[in-house]
């Protein structure tokens, strides 16, 4: 089944937005398994520690990951370096809106699911 790996930013679109990312992802993706790292676990800890919108955020999308069956895979060093490493070892879809990051996939040939218009996602 094809992975769908969600990086921190990506899960905090849901409450930024509005969007129902796993809805959309099943729409775009047809059957997939979400996946995401610790790493991203932590920076959403971290963030929802603090204040503001990005805290607020951040708690939902821990919420949203308990709720949902999202696997969560151990990983050592950067986030955005074992996303790149797993989609491209994997054949995983990466899910994010930073930009660096997608520029990296993309020419690693790794598949981008991203925000478009504020509302939608879409393959990039």
């Amino acid at each position: 089944m094809l992975e769908a790996v969600l990086d921190t930013n990506f899960l905090m679109l849901a409450h930024q937005f509005h969007v129902d990312i796993f809805g959309e992802l099943r729409e775009l993706l047809g059957g997939y398994k979400a996946v995401t790292c610790e790493g991203v676990i932590r920076e959403l800890q971290r963030l929802s520690l603090e204040k503001g919108d990005d805290s607020a955020a951040a708690r939902y999308a821990l919420k949203m990951l308990k709720m949902r069956e999202v696997e969560v895979k151990s990983n050592a060093g950067e986030v955005d370096e074992w996303i790149l490493e797993y989609c491209a070892k994997k054949g995983a879809v990466a899910c994010t809106v930073d930009k660096e990051l997608v520029e990296k996939l993309k020419k690693e040939g790794v598949r981008v699911v991203v925000l478009r218009g504020k509302s939608r996602l879409q393959l990039a």
